[in-house]
């Protein structure tokens, strides 16, 4: 009687933990199709500065030595680095075509300016506004 029972907890627990991984998926896709995809290609043009950083003197700066690439995307180029400490101004942010948040962000001190993964950024840029489709 007691192995009958323990069987059963386990089936309702796997039951359980299905559910909820369903349902986990289910919202995260509700979300991703809350903000439209819109990959800028390699090689694209700067988009529009859509953000108000910096209107108060201060700016973010990056927390470690970044790459930043000529579109949102890992296969675009790297650019010329951005360094840790190089004050940035973040110009607005999209979903690229592999899903991931990307942010155009300057380091206006250097010139160097490209697409950066936003989870490379502290503070990460979803305070400033999204890319323009």
């Amino acid at each position: 009687m007691h192995m009958r029972t323990t069987k059963t907890v386990v089936v309702s627990g796997v039951a359980a933990l299905i559910a909820f991984s369903a349902a986990g998926t289910a919202a995260s896709a509700e979300q991703a199709s809350d903000v439209e995809i819109q990959h800028y290609p390699c090689g694209s043009s700067r988009p529009p500065n859509r953000d108000t950083q910096g209107s108060n003197g201060v700016w973010p700066k990056a927390i470690r030595d970044l790459a930043p690439q000529s579109g949102s995307a890992y296969s675009c180029s790297d650019l010329a680095t951005i360094y840790h400490g190089d004050r940035l101004d973040y110009y607005c942010w999209t979903v690229g075509s592999d899903n991931a948040i990307w942010t155009y962000v300057s380091a206006f001190d250097r010139g160097t300016a490209g697409w950066v993964l936003d989870n490379k950024l502290s503070p990460t840029s979803q305070g400033s506004a999204n890319c323009p489709t």
